[in-house]
């Protein structure tokens, strides 16, 4: 089973690629949603750091309740079924199995991150039933603790690295052949970080990455305008000092190997032909199993998200500013539009 993915910085148009790949005859697509257990916290990454590279009797234990906890969020609930939904209820179920596989053994006991993960009204006020109970009944016993979590399991797991990799690259492929029947090209959104993908791709059998990228004129354009979600700073001089941030890996990472490519958004539109051609010959896809060719990603409507500096009224002294500081990142458009 391969498995595409695109990666972005926010905003930079990877849903360009899902709806591109999308649209082949025998890919498996996932369609636009996110799933982002591999690179969020106290997801993939973090366990292998705490269990593998970090192990201490209470840091790793703890790191697989937290991953527990985050399968438990990303399965959701009456007002949203999240990823259940998308691995026709297995998600869960192949999850725990997960969990258990990476677990020597467990026994009933806790430390002060359980109580801390119940919230602070909890912990404290078991701090205070404590001090009572030793300036009272328990002043001649002052190591004794109040016992309120005897229900409470702790897991024990210190796999290797081969063997952390093996349990979670068979994880990731159970998952997803339980969805995608016999297909065995898997489109899915975002399950790898744009930086640092040389950790990420560990945990993948088969994996290829498009790494997104945009003119950054027009994302910010769009923030302060259009999508106004408050997820980047929308003050100019912030903002690029955000986009450089955020870019800073690639001067150490290289983005162009077999299993990563540097794609940028406006090149899909402008040189959309040249473009298919260059994505089917690296994914080893059939030009003839294009079977819903711009039905789902069509150039000649995405252009319109394309200079929007131009078409939306705002602040051009904003733009200057943004071409002066992020001169390198700026797309060299076509001069007569196509």
């Amino acid at each position: 089973m391969r498995i595409i993915t695109c990666a972005s910085y926010y905003g930079s148009g990877s849903s360009a690629i899902t709806d591109l790949i999308s649209e082949y005859g025998s890919v498996y697509s996932f369609t636009d949603e996110e799933f982002r257990f591999v690179q969020d916290p106290d997801g993939i990454s973090d366990l292998e750091f705490q269990l593998v590279e970090n192990f201490n009797r209470h840091n790793s234990g703890h790191a697989l309740k937290r991953y527990k906890r985050l399968v438990d969020f990303y399965s959701g609930n009456l007002f949203g079924k999240k990823y259940e939904a998308f691995f026709h209820g297995k998600w869960k179920t192949i999850s725990y199995n997960y969990i258990n596989e990476l677990t020597d053994f467990t026994f009933h006991g806790w430390w002060q991150y359980d109580l801390y993960d119940r919230g602070s009204f909890f912990y404290f006020r078991k701090r205070i039933l404590n001090k009572i109970l030793h300036k009272t009944i328990w002043k001649n016993n002052p190591e004794r603790t109040v016992n309120n979590m005897k229900k409470e399991i702790t897991y024990c797991s210190h796999p290797t690295e081969e063997r952390f990799l093996e349990v979670t690259r068979n994880y990731i492929e159970s998952l997803f052949l339980s969805a995608c029947g016999d297909k065995k090209v898997i489109m899915v959104d975002q399950i790898v970080p744009p930086t640092n993908l040389q950790r990420y791709l560990r945990y993948f059998n088969d994996i290829k990455v498009f790494v997104v990228d945009r003119d950054p004129r027009d994302i910010f354009v769009l923030e302060k305008y259009v999508w106004k979600d408050g997820v980047i700073p929308s003050d100019v001089e912030t903002y690029c000092k955000w986009f450089r941030y955020t870019r800073e890996h690639r001067s150490r990472e290289n983005l162009n190997s077999e299993q990563i490519c540097l794609i940028q958004f406006e090149d899909m539109i402008y040189h959309y032909d040249k473009v298919v051609q260059r994505l089917c010959d690296w994914l080893g896809l059939n030009e003839k199993d294009h079977k819903m060719n711009k039905q789902i990603f069509n150039p000649e409507q995405s252009i319109r998200n394309t200079k929007t500096w131009e078409k939306i009224p705002c602040d051009q002294k904003e733009i200057a500013y943004i071409e002066e500081q992020l001169s390198d990142f700026l797309y060299d458009f076509p001069k007569n539009g196509k």
